[in-house]
């Protein structure tokens, strides 16, 4: 309930976890294809798990952009347009040092980090829960994902 009394409708989000619960299969792909040192379409596992890790943290980042452009009131309003600028460029390194031994750890801080801040500046609307419990389960796992194709590598 906000200050007046009026309590916000809680969102009905199946679509959304259904599409956040997908979004793992790259990552599982990735992770197969170097367990079979395989290659998909001639692009090696450690790319394609790095390019897709990057595009998603980059989208993330793209719903901080657009909490914070359609909540002028929000409080943090200008931390998240800061924010989401600052962890799409450190995705985009990431990818770029896909074959060191540093771009898989950065592309995992970063999906780390937007969960740690989404915790603290809730960037969206209420009556989101369940969205964001799946959001804060997906992310786990793709933060294992990660420290997989780490060990993998």
């Amino acid at each position: 309930m906000d200050s007046s009394g009026y309590q916000q409708p809680v969102v009905d989000t199946r679509l959304f976890d259904i599409l956040a619960y997908l979004g793992l299969c790259p990552f599982v792909i990735g992770l197969l294809l170097q367990i079979a040192e395989a290659s998909l379409l001639g692009i090696d596992a450690r790319l394609f798990f790095s390019a897709y890790s990057a595009v998603i943290l980059s989208f993330l980042c793209g719903i901080w952009w657009g909490g914070a452009l359609n909540r002028p009131g929000h409080p943090h309003r200008i931390a998240l347009v800061f924010l989401s600028n600052l962890v799409a460029l450190a995705g985009w390194i990431g990818l770029l040092l896909y074959q060191s031994a540093w771009g898989l750890p950065i592309l995992a801080i970063g999906f780390a980090f937007v969960a740690w801040m989404e915790a603290r500046l809730n960037p969206n609307l209420p009556g989101r829960e369940q969205y964001f419990r799946t959001r804060s389960i997906v992310t786990y796992f793709v933060i294992a994902c990660h420290l997989g194709m780490m060990l993998l590598s």
